[in-house]
């Protein structure tokens, strides 16, 4: 199998349905993990300060209304606590997850986008790049990876992505 690299970046990317949007809170269903148990787990692989654990748990905690607003909570709650059972440290320094696929796609069924139309919208509207929309049907592998990765940054990191930051491991990442 296949192990896929997502820095916690991308955690929530599923969910950018054409919105941009990442959000979590600590899980509607009360089961799954919640934002810090999974930024802990990032943090402890890949070493945080302070200020990139709170930016963790504030991206991861985004996404809950938004699931609920989609009817997608269980799904995400699936997908979460798969992203928990799966995480591993490789190498000692980087935080990735397997495995999760089904539950992924399903969250993305449900959410009823691709984070590639969603990375475009962020583009174009939020951050005012100049932009055009996406063939839906490429929205696979490397290119569906980098746009996860736009969805969940800041227009300014995407701007001038800072060697090492989140977003410049997120794309290296792909």
């Amino acid at each position: 199998m296949e192990t896929k690299n997502r820095p916690l970046a991308r955690l929530g990317a599923w969910l950018a349905l054409g919105m941009g949007f990442v959000s979590f809170a600590g899980s509607a269903g009360g089961c799954s993990p919640g934002a810090s148990d999974i930024c802990d787990i990032k943090c402890a692989c890949e070493g945080c300060t302070e200020a990139e654990r709170d930016d963790c748990i504030g991206d991861i905690e985004s996404t809950v209304t938004l699931a609920e607003s989609k009817g997608c909570t269980d799904q995400y709650d699936a997908w979460l606590v798969c992203v928990e059972k799966e995480a591993e440290c490789q190498d000692g320094e980087k935080f990735a997850f397997d495995g999760c696929d089904i539950e992924e796609d399903a969250l993305a069924e449900c959410g009823g986008g691709n984070q590639c139309s969603a990375a475009a919208k962020k583009l174009c509207d939020e951050c005012n790049f100049v932009c055009s929309d996406p063939d839906p049907n490429k929205c696979t592998g490397k290119y569906a990876c980098e746009s996860a990765c736009i969805v969940n940054a800041s227009c300014a990191e995407i701007a001038s992505p800072t060697p090492g930051g989140a977003f410049d491991m997120c794309m290296q990442g792909c």
